[in-house]
């Protein structure tokens, strides 16, 4: 009697515990999204307070001890294979050491933003909202094993110094010297020499030059490049959102109507009263120019500039500002542009076959052909200008 209730106890917690173990199993969440990179290639659909968003990568990573928390990786993605080269790129995106674009929200080139999950099925949704060092922000989106949509609503920078400002280029009058679109500043102890012993300032040559009518509009026009600007160009916009958009004419392949700039294109953020910071999306900057139908191929002419200045892609390119009520200067000022004129243009102008090049198609140039006898000491002399620069400035000038 006393071994069979001891066969009858067992059998009861046995069956407890099987019981309780399939009810606990019934219980636990199972994440039914794996750790995955989506871009636009593989499922992602970004949008940027409401409009699309190219360019653009979003990592799922869910929870290893919480199935109902996650995290998303948000940053920018461009090809730089043929750029850093690809044994370079592969490794930078392999080990995550270095991002290759400019980020999702304006000035923060990688954002890592924790998200709690719902889980329906084989589905996870997500809604909240963050911010950034620059900027506020609501998300909304859901992901599955092959797709995701991510919406960024409510996008507001927090230095609004800026936001919502509409400028027109300032109208050019030759008899006022401050009323030029364009603003140039270059000093430096060597001029360009023209006669003998004789030499001009630099600053003074480029400014005749941007005057003279050598720019080709229908069969017998021509005009200045500060005339063409503000035939191209008639006002910019800095939004409340971190964009920049543009209204413009293309007119080199014929435009007559004012058109609007995409937004997602150009992105910006004020770091103080005297600098902002300007990000260019290249994926969707290339898309704009491949949408003219342009003959000329320019994602090679992209890709050899971004080359050169990536690191001015992914963290932004610093822009001085001078603003007043009614007036806005914007200009690369000589910090940023010194080291690049160093960097690049001297190399390129001491080597004797470029600028024998350049003279060739100067002389084969009807408009330029006159200037062609002047043109060879003006190059060789830019390498010796460029060390003894001490101050150069080149930009826009804009009225509300």
């Amino acid at each position: 009697m006393k071994k069979n209730l001891f066969y009858y106890l067992f059998a009861v917690i046995c069956s407890v515990t099987l019981f309780a173990s399939c009810s606990d199993d019934d219980d636990v969440v199972v994440n039914p999204v794996p750790q995955t990179t989506f871009n636009s290639e593989n499922g992602l659909q970004l949008t940027y307070n409401d409009k699309p968003m190219l360019g653009k990568k979003v990592t799922f990573t869910p929870d290893a001890a919480n199935a109902q928390k996650a995290t998303l990786c948000l940053e920018g993605e461009f090809d730089l294979n043929g750029i850093l080269g690809k044994a370079k790129s592969v490794a930078a995106r392999e080990n995550g050491s270095m991002p290759t674009a400019p980020g999702v929200l304006p000035g923060t080139p990688v954002v890592i933003l924790p998200v709690d999950l719902a889980i329906n099925g084989d589905q996870c949704s997500f809604t909240g909202t963050s911010e950034t060092d620059y900027c506020t922000f609501s998300y909304k989106g859901k992901v599955s094993t092959g797709a995701m949509e991510l919406a960024l609503t409510d996008v507001k920078l927090k230095n609004a110094k800026l936001a919502g400002m509409t400028w027109k280029l300032k109208p050019f009058n030759l008899e006022v010297e401050e009323q030029d679109p364009i603003r140039l500043v270059w000093e430096s102890e060597k001029g360009i020499p023209l006669f003998g012993s004789f030499e001009m300032p630099v600053e003074s040559i480029l400014k005749i030059a941007l005057r003279m009518p050598l720019i080709a509009v229908g069969a017998e026009n021509k005009v200045s490049v500060t005339d063409m600007l503000g035939a191209v160009l008639q006002d910019v916009t800095f939004m409340e959102d971190g964009n920049i958009v543009a209204t413009y004419k293309d007119a080199a392949n014929g435009g007559t109507e004012w058109t609007k700039s995409p937004v997602n294109l150009a992105q910006y953020v004020v770091e103080n009263d005297n600098q902002m910071k300007v990000f260019l999306n290249p994926v969707a900057i290339m898309a704009a120019v491949n949408n003219t139908g342009r003959a000329v191929d320019m994602n090679a002419i992209i890709q050899q500039a971004i080359g050169a200045l990536y690191p001015l892609l992914v963290n932004g390119v610093p822009v001085a500002f001078e603003q007043t009520d009614d007036a806005l200067s914007v200009y690369l000022n000589t910090e940023l542009l010194l080291p690049l004129l160093k960097t690049l243009v001297v190399p390129l102008l001491s080597d004797e076959e470029v600028v024998n090049m350049l003279m060739e198609l100067m002389a084969k140039d009807p408009d330029f052909g006159s200037m062609a006898g002047m043109a060879g000491p003006m190059l060789e002399a830019f390498p010796e200008i460029i060390e003894s620069t001490t101050k150069v400035e080149i930009g826009l000038n804009f009225v509300r």
